[in-house]
């Protein structure tokens, strides 16, 4: 998932909401039913970045744990390449 993801389905939902502007004259009601779809598509993109985010947690947590210390070592690894991709690419 990512932003352009949110950006491509927000554009589709804008160009369908513009398009129905010329057919539906009751403003209120278009501006109603649009808003409920952007929540709706929200809520599914934030559950889809939360459910990323658990996993990730577990995988590292699943890592850190092993008794194996190989793989203690790639979790830190990971973690430490990961936080500094995010702080080179924080926008």
């Amino acid at each position: 998932m990512t932003t352009d993801d949110f950006r491509g389905d927000a554009h589709t939902l804008l160009d369908h909401m513009l398009k129905d502007a010329s057919a539906n004259p009751d403003r209120e009601e278009l501006l109603q039913q649009y808003a409920e779809q952007f929540t709706r598509m929200h809520n599914y993109y934030a559950h889809q970045l939360l459910n990323e985010v658990i996993e990730d947690a577990r995988t590292r947590l699943d890592a850190r744990i092993s008794p194996d210390p190989i793989r203690q070592t790639i979790a830190s690894v990971q973690t430490t390449v990961q936080d500094v991709w995010k702080s080179i690419w924080k926008p």
